[in-house]
């Protein structure tokens, strides 16, 4: 059973794939879903997050122009869990990587599907890589 409460940002240019992608979590029960199209949204939104995002899905293409090592940023940024980076990647750089906190990094050289979508959900949705949520604050504005 998909737990509620994660928190998912896909990041991808293509209005059509960002839809067709939350369309995917949708239907495996994950609705806590931000899409947002360029490098700069995620990097303000992750700037700005109170809460981490349990999933980042994005398109390799988009942290192309960046200035620093994305596999870096991927495991250690402290906001995202978990991350897909996907289409525009060799063959050869298709992997799972697990990294230390239980993070998991997947890289696939193609758009998600379905049954991508759902294997990576059963391994970061399990009930004991899930993180306490007793200790968040509400924040009232």
């Amino acid at each position: 059973m998909p737990t509620p409460f994660l928190r998912i940002l896909i990041v991808d240019d293509q209005p059509a794939q960002r839809l067709s992608i939350e369309k995917m979590l949708n239907r495996q029960g994950y609705h806590r879903i931000a899409p947002v199209d360029t490098f700069a949204e995620l990097l303000a939104m992750i700037h700005n997050a109170i809460e981490p995002f349990d999933l980042l899905v994005i398109n390799s293409a988009l942290g192309e122009g960046a200035k620093f090592n994305l596999d870096d940023f991927f495991l250690n940024c402290p906001v995202i869990r978990h991350t897909l980076v996907y289409d525009n990647l060799p063959l050869g750089e298709q992997a799972t990587v697990l990294a230390p906190e239980s993070r998991v990094v997947k890289k696939l050289s193609r758009i998600p599907d379905e049954q991508a979508i759902r294997n990576l959900m059963q391994v970061i949705d399990s009930p004991k890589k899930q993180p306490s949520r007793s200790n968040f604050r509400l924040k009232v504005l």
